[in-house]
């Protein structure tokens, strides 16, 4: 018996494509991104896999489980019914401050929960991936650089686009040249329209996370102790109450990391049969205990992902 029943698309991007899915055993809704199996199963996806299968945070989307189809590997996360951030945005054009900053409280304790999980500090130079508009400037000049840090301009972008509802870094006269954009980046070229009410304290903070480089930037901590984060906290966020945020040894994934490797590993080898998604979900592999108890589950990242 097939263990999911493919309900609609939710999503789609250079990995491949999202769907919604219900659980035939449990009744439960999970979002599954599959991933064209061969070549695009690299060491970086298997070490974001890895990674989000290690993160346990309520701000953070839960993995639940890995499995193959012919053609795919599919990867069980929970599934957010509150939506897309961004999606928000769009509907409601932008957020008061009271509401970006409920929201910008909880990106900063995923953040940080997830910089704690994290013994790598430094990344090396590589290829720029990631939509441009978040993406620091030291990242974009190839340097070598703390990711950390990059992070923090990445949530400054995050916060903006929800008090405005445009890109702090685009030509509102020209939003789709890219090279313009890159240019705004690289000399932080940004400003709050005079319609849009912000407090002093919040463009403070902007400020501060808006600096070009990045030994001069806020950090993580330091914006955890800003006078406008801490405005209206909820108590699971406050200092020292982190680990409160964990979650129990009780909802571990069912998969073990020898098993998940393993059906990665299995997955590098090229599919077979037709790759349209639409046959995805033919059953569960073998190789996967269907008796295990499933629980809810992480966007992050690679990607990162809010639980709304």
């Amino acid at each position: 018996m097939e263990r999911y029943e493919i309900l609609k698309d939710i999503g789609s991007g250079n990995f491949g494509v999202a769907k919604l899915v219900k659980d035939k055993l449990t009744n439960e809704l999970y979002a599954v991104k599959y991933i064209e199996r061969g070549k695009k199963i690299d060491e970086h996806v298997q070490k974001e896999i890895m990674n989000h299968r290690s993160l346990r945070h309520p701000n953070i989307i839960r993995f639940k489980e890995v499995f193959l189809t012919p053609t795919h590997l599919a990867i069980v996360m929970e599934y957010a019914a509150g939506g897309e951030l961004f999606e928000r945005i769009c509907n409601a054009g932008r957020f008061s401050e009271d509401e970006a900053r409920f929201f910008f409280q909880q990106l900063i304790s995923g953040v940080n929960y997830c910089h704690s999980m994290s013994s790598v500090l430094h990344s090396q130079p590589k290829s720029t991936v990631g939509t441009p508009a978040y993406i620091a400037p030291e990242v974009l000049l190839r340097k070598e650089y703390d990711g950390k840090l990059a992070d923090v301009w990445s949530c400054g972008v995050t916060l903006y686009v929800m008090l405005v509802g445009a890109y702090p870094f685009e030509d509102p006269e020209d939003p789709r040249n890219f090279r313009k954009t890159l240019t705004r980046i690289l000399s932080v070229q940004y400003s709050i329209p005079y319609y849009v009410r912000v407090s002093k304290e919040c463009k403070l903070l902007l400020s501060q996370i808006f600096v070009a480089d990045p030994s001069k930037r806020i950090t993580i901590e330091e914006i955890k102790k800003h006078p406008w984060f801490l405005k209206d906290l909820p108590i699971e966020y406050m200092e020292g109450e982190d680990a409160s945020l964990q979650m129990k040894e009780e909802n571990e994934p069912t998969q073990s990391i020898d098993e998940v490797l393993a059906i990665i590993q299995e997955a590098k080898k090229p599919g077979e049969g037709p790759k349209s998604c639409d046959l995805l979900v033919k059953g569960i592999s073998s190789s996967i205990d269907l008796d295990d108890d499933t629980d809810d589950e992480i966007e992050t990242s690679g990607e990162f992902v809010c639980a709304l």
